[in-house]
């Protein structure tokens, strides 16, 4: 029982900013209810395992449908941690330990299953390195998830959390971040929890004051107790006497005018203090990101992810479902420049209509481009599409996953061939991404090819860096704005000549970076739509010829 004692004072770390007040709703995490070990017959083996596999893979589907809302909802970054989640679960030899524990000691499968997780858990938390501590809270969802689906338990207490509460946990779990309802959370304590964390990336992305690090953090605060959460300073005050609550609510009133402010002076053009205007546009996934694109004042769209809708669909649309898609979609943001990437797809993330080979490493494959001109029916149609659109929208069309400058070439002669089959004769711009070390030092090349260009930090972060971007054991590695990466940034802006260059990564999102990338020669950057005023306000203040 925490102390009735007012304005008790505990100090953690700043995870998310921002400043709030409101009951605590205490969450004690609860494993599934595991009957009892059973021993089964050898004929029930065949069963059992195929219960456990069915069981996995309908977790493997979860999990993609998880990382394609919180890549909606959030962050790309966010949305990585459960596309790792679906290679950890597809590891053979995950799966051959489970089956060989039914097999040879038949145990049934939800003491296989959670044996060896629970076994792997504690093998990750005993390492010296933390990269591989941080992985066994991965083991620990998926242990979670998968003894859900096997023992038929679908929800969790945290699907019916009330509105307006602040969330007290010890840790917070990847699938407990995809369970939290959207406007319920108004700020976040946590014992267990870096900047670097699932819960600081899903916090940060959504704008919900959080503060981690606070020890016995369940134990100290009692439900429906009032807490003021400060992810400025890093602090939770328990318990507030009526000063404290008005002192408080004065600074959110404060903290409210200015962020209206901020929005207002969003839709502004956003211009350093020496005159130099910087085009801020917006990333986005669907019409409900496209709607945010506008309320934000974004500029246009840098990126919207195409994939995403394809993604969704059991066959591949036609030519007018697309366009009659991408109408609905952008009909909030009709009037400004709308960049399109093709399809960037393959076999880190394959279609459901289109049955791709195995790869051995699917980040070194056959995905983007590479993809969409081994499959040109699937490009045409695409294109066909984009040409239709540009009629009555400000459309540039954008080629993932460059390496060379070839690519770029055989797209616009299949863009080309397209517009002379409709007898369309205005085609729009064609961009190419840079991800890739080969496509950043051959950018003069590119650029011959290339209407604009727009850098991929994420991609070009873990290519550079050798560090997956989903690989939680190479998280110290993958450093964005590292001396490497900011270098080939410099070089693309620097050596594209008259070319436009912009970024559209996560690194486009980092205020302290922005100087940086200013300084560099970017003068245009793509970012998730509620990041939009942040990014115009810290230009404004930015003196370019002072810029570090």
């Amino acid at each position: 029982m925490a102390s009735l004692e007012e304005n008790i004072r505990l100090t953690g770390n700043p995870i998310s900013s921002g400043l709030v007040m409101g009951r605590a709703f205490v969450y004690r995490e609860q494993e599934p209810a595991v009957a009892s070990p059973h021993e089964i017959k050898k004929h029930q083996v065949a069963d059992e395992l195929a219960r456990v596999e069915n069981a996995m893979e309908a977790v493997r589907k979860h999990l993609k449908t998880s990382s394609r809302r919180i890549e909606a909802d959030a962050n790309a970054k966010l949305a990585k941690i459960f596309e790792a989640h679906e290679v950890m679960l597809g590891d053979p030899a995950l799966r051959k330990e489970i089956a060989g524990l039914v097999e040879e000691e038949l145990v049934d499968g939800a003491q296989a299953l959670e044996r060896v997780f629970s076994r792997w858990e504690r093998k990750l938390r005993a390492q010296e390195d933390e990269n591989q501590r941080n992985a066994a809270d991965d083991v620990a969802d998926l242990k979670q998830r998968s003894l859900r689906e096997l023992t038929g338990v679908k929800a969790t207490p945290l699907e019916k959390i009330p509105n307006g509460i602040v969330l007290v946990a010890r840790r917070l779990l990847p699938s407990d971040t995809v369970a939290l309802p959207r406007r319920a959370v108004a700020g976040i304590v946590v014992d267990f929890a870096g900047q670097g964390s699932h819960v600081a990336l899903l916090a940060e992305a959504l704008g919900i004051p959080t503060v981690g690090g606070i020890r016995d953090v369940t134990d100290r605060i009692d439900e429906g107790s009032t807490l003021i959460v400060d992810g400025f300073r890093g602090e939770v005050v328990l318990n507030p006497d009526p000063a404290a609550r008005k002192r408080c609510q004065a600074e959110i009133q404060a903290c409210r005018s200015k962020s209206v402010r901020k929005q207002q002076s969003a839709r502004e053009t956003a211009r350093t203090q020496d005159g130099t205007t910087i085009s801020v546009l917006a990333n986005v996934g669907g019409r409900e990101d496209v709607s945010a694109a506008g309320d934000n004042g974004a500029d246009g769209v840098g990126l919207y992810r195409i994939e995403q809708h394809y993604l969704s669909l059991k066959t591949p649309p036609s030519k007018a479902d697309l366009v009659t898609h991408l109408r609905e979609t952008f009909a909030p943001l009709s009037q400004k420049p709308i960049t399109i990437r093709l399809l960037d797809l393959g076999g880190d993330k394959p279609l459901p209509f289109l049955r791709l080979p195995a790869e051995e490493d699917p980040f070194l494959g056959r995905r983007g481009v590479r993809l969409l001109l081994h499959y040109p029916d699937l490009l045409d149609t695409q294109l066909e599409a984009l040409l239709e659109f540009s009629q009555d929208h400000d459309v540039r069309i954008l080629i993932p996953m460059v390496t060379v400058a070839d690519d770029v070439v055989a797209v616009r002669k299949r863009l080309t061939h397209v517009a002379e089959q409709v007898k369309h004769k205005t085609l729009p711009p064609l961009g190419a991404m840079v991800e890739t070390p080969a496509a950043a030092l051959s950018v003069g090349e590119l650029a011959n090819h290339a209407d604009f260009l727009s850098i991929g930090t994420n991609d070009l972060t873990q290519y550079t860096m050798a560090a997956g971007r989903e690989n939680p054991l190479v998280n110290d590695y993958f450093i964005e704005d590292h001396p490497a990466v900011m270098r080939l940034v410099g070089m693309v802006a620097q050596e594209a000549g008259t070319t436009p260059v912009g970024i559209c990564g996560e690194l486009a999102r980092q205020i302290a970076a922005v100087p940086r990338l200013l300084q560099l020669g970017i003068r245009t950057l793509s970012v998730a739509p509620p990041l939009v005023p942040d990014v115009k306000e810290a230009i404004r203040e930015i003196l370019l010829e002072r810029a570090q």
